[in-house]
């Protein structure tokens, strides 16, 4: 090779470094409508990304993919594990590639779930400067719409719904009735639940049977914040003074010690002596600092999937859930929090965080 030959290909590989690297830097991941990692802004902190998720990211396909995981590990450790998602309905369809005003089931995602709980679905608390709580007329259509939907695939919807009285409770349930979906009621501040509703005072269609899976449950008590329990066993025996048909909590008594194995299999017996299913809810939206997995020295940007803190929750960061570090952490290994809540005996999940997407799509 000659030495011309050899000086133009040098030339070229200069002018490769010092003319497309810095195109490349310029590149960032956006949320909210905003680079969080581009020189300048706290983003920078996530400097050292793999390069491939400078590439445009389907929030919501990536979404669906990571409960999709979770669902085919949990139904391998038992094929009767129970997974419900709370609220991200956006998730239901994807838009048509030919058409993107249109939509389709997204039919392998609603393959892979049980149940859907809707928070809010007739009434919701009152925000500042607004006293009125029904829900949206257009946002409950669209809501109702994409249950519909997922009912016809078997899949079961149930309502969580504010009533600060007993007459807004009742009205929750008539109007749940009519589309033949399972309602709790309950008036509760920001978003603690935390003691049985004073209203109604027995259980929705209250009733004596056993129920070995989603589609026996008639009602369902939503009680995600134990702290009003000193003991682990003074909750298991106040649940057990009660005959829902489904218990929600969380894995880990007043956020600290999880329940072991005889908790759990205490909370799955109804006043009657009947079975009942006791799921725990999971959130994979977002790192709590105040959770076991949360180790010194994390913080936003590390490790880097660590996000911004949600407002209004200091403690909680939204996380890049697409990286295999943080799903790693939920699912797919002995070590993840799914595994330890199959372990521990719960029937089943409810995912919450499922509307993070949304923040990174700019659209929250």
């Amino acid at each position: 090779m000659k030495f011309r030959d050899l000086t133009i290909i040098f030339v070229c590989i200069l002018f490769y470094i010092f003319e497309i690297s810095p195109v490349m830097g310029q590149a960032g991941i956006r949320a909210q409508g905003r680079d969080v990692n581009t020189p300048g802004t706290a983003g920078q902190q996530f400097q050292g990304q793999n390069p491939n998720l400078l590439k445009e990211i389907n929030h919501a396909q990536e979404m669906r993919k990571f409960i999709i995981k979770i669902s085919r590990f949990t139904r391998k450790l038992n094929p009767n594990f129970i997974v419900i998602v709370k609220d991200g309905f956006g998730l239901l369809e994807k838009p048509n590639f030919n058409d993107t005003t249109t939509a389709s089931p997204a039919y392998t995602y609603l393959k892979s779930i049980d149940g859907l709980l809707i928070s809010g679905l007739n009434f919701r608390p009152p925000v500042p400067g607004r006293d009125e709580i029904k829900t949206d007329n257009n946002i409950k259509q669209y809501l109702i719409r994409l249950s519909k939907l997922a009912k016809k695939r078997g899949i079961s919807i149930w309502v969580k719904d504010y009533a600060p009285n007993s007459q807004i409770a009742k009205d929750s349930v008539t109007l749940n009735n009519v589309n033949n979906f399972v309602t709790f009621t309950a008036k509760f501040d920001g978003n603690i639940f935390d003691k049985i509703p004073d209203f109604p005072v027995r259980p929705i269609n209250e009733n004596p049977h056993n129920v070995d899976g989603i589609k026996g449950v008639k009602n369902f008590l939503y009680l995600t914040d134990t702290s009003r329990y000193e003991k682990a066993q003074d909750f298991m025996y106040s649940m057990s003074n009660t005959n829902f048909d489904a218990i929600v909590t969380d894995v880990f008594h007043k956020g600290r010690a999880p329940f072991n194995k005889n908790i759990v299999r205490g909370l799955g017996f109804k006043k009657v002596g009947a079975k009942r299913l006791v799921l725990a809810q999971m959130d994979i939206g977002a790192a709590d600092s105040s959770s076991y997995y949360w180790k010194p020295g994390w913080r936003q940007g590390q490790p880097v999937y660590i996000n911004e803190p949600i407002p209004g929750n200091p403690d909680k960061y939204y996380v890049q859930y697409w990286y295999k570090a943080w799903q790693d952490l939920i699912t797919s290994t002995p070590k993840s929090y799914v595994y330890g809540i199959f372990k521990q005996g719960f029937d089943g999940v409810v995912i919450s965080g499922v509307n993070s997407y949304q923040f990174f799509e700019g659209s929250e």
